[in-house]
């Protein structure tokens, strides 16, 4: 009996919480070698008291820690049993050189000159897609501050929908919030896609080449050229008490940190993460501190007060900023082009190969 065969067998109680860890029970498959039962999560991140369960759940049923690998995109997930895996950082390079939505990467002569030069009707980048917490609080501040209408800003859910009306009430529930704002019962608030029943799909049929698909990797030249810098409200946020260590980047801060300025809505040490990978990040624009703060609520008070800052400041300032730091655009475009090809179904398969 192989591995996989061993895990099948496994009493059902831990095996059904072992899928949902993984998400999907495809992303459990055998090493080249069959000497290894590979737990594939390099689309996502895990926390460490997450790894710690599966450990405990797999010793239940009676595998030992020289039977199986995890491979997860949390860079800071030190644990013997776990390779950290980049994957996020090869799905938006291979979509941006070879997707046939994003065909702007990178600035060519022509473009760069029109980006110094074209008169913006906004200040301000964000996307936001699922309404997690921190999205909903950030949204909120933005609409209270006034700061929504110097900004093109997104939110893709639906308001009827039960996901985000009950991350909606409980956040605003938690931070004395009240019922919120007249901006939430209003969503979705789109840019260059419109509703379709369920889904999205683009807004005009020339927007991308492949006009039925929206994918969270396709974003218009428009709004590079629109906007100075991008607010990333990054998939994790929160950390949790004692445990603050997860870097996970996606595609949302990949997209920013190669087409302009960004400030990051998301877990501290990110920054010093890109920086460590050769990217440069913008401390002439935004006070970096907040990368360091590990207390959510200190750290959210800070990210969301150098906006407001920013925005204050006015058209011509921020312009200003924005030309002086140019240069370190490029800069991350050329770091990005230099890292090596591998394709995002590889990534894996490249680090399994041996085991």
């Amino acid at each position: 009996m192989n591995l996989l065969e061993k895990f099948k067998n496994i009493p059902e109680e831990y095996k059904i919480e072992i899928i949902a860890l993984l998400n999907n029970e495809e992303n459990i498959f055998l090493s080249p070698s069959e000497n290894k039962l590979i737990f594939n999560h390099s689309a996502e991140s895990m926390e460490k008291f997450e790894y710690n369960y599966l450990s405990e759940l797999l010793e239940h049923g009676n595998f030992t820690k020289d039977e199986w690998i995890l491979i997860d995109s949390n860079f800071k997930l030190d644990c013997e049993n776990a390779i950290p895996t980049d994957s996020q950082f090869y799905r938006t390079k291979n979509h941006l050189f070879n997707g046939n939505n994003v065909n702007f990467f990178p600035f060519n002569d022509e473009q760069i000159s029109q980006l110094k030069s074209h008169k913006r009707s906004k200040l301000f980048l964000s996307y936001h897609g699922y309404p997690h917490p921190q999205r909903i609080m950030f949204l909120h501040e933005l609409n209270k501050r006034n700061l929504l209408q110097q900004g093109l800003v997104s939110l893709l859910t639906k308001p009827n929908k039960d996901d985000f009306r009950s991350v909606r009430e409980k956040t605003m529930s938690e931070n004395s919030w009240g019922e919120g704002s007249e901006y939430f019962e209003s969503a979705p608030h789109l840019l260059d896609i419109e509703l379709d029943g369920d889904w999205f799909k683009p807004l005009k049929e020339d927007m991308y080449t492949d006009n039925d698909v929206y994918h969270s990797l396709d974003f218009p030249y428009e709004h590079i050229l629109d906007t100075f810098f991008t607010v990333v409200p990054e998939t994790k946020y929160f950390t949790i008490e004692n445990n603050a260590k997860l870097i996970f980047v996606t595609e949302k801060t990949y997209k920013a940190v190669v087409t302009q300025p960004f400030i990051i809505l998301g877990r501290p040490g990110i920054l010093s993460h890109l920086h460590d990978n050769g990217f440069k990040t913008f401390p002439n624009m935004f006070d970096e501190s907040y990368d360091e703060i590990e207390d959510n609520v200190e750290r959210f008070n800070h990210i969301i007060n150098q906006v407001e800052e920013l925005c204050n400041k006015g058209y011509d300032y921020v312009r200003d900023l924005y030309l002086e730091s140019f240069d370190n655009v490029l800069h991350n475009q050329q770091v990005f082009m230099d890292k090596k090809d591998e394709q995002y179904d590889d990534v894996v398969d490249n680090l399994i190969k041996d085991l």
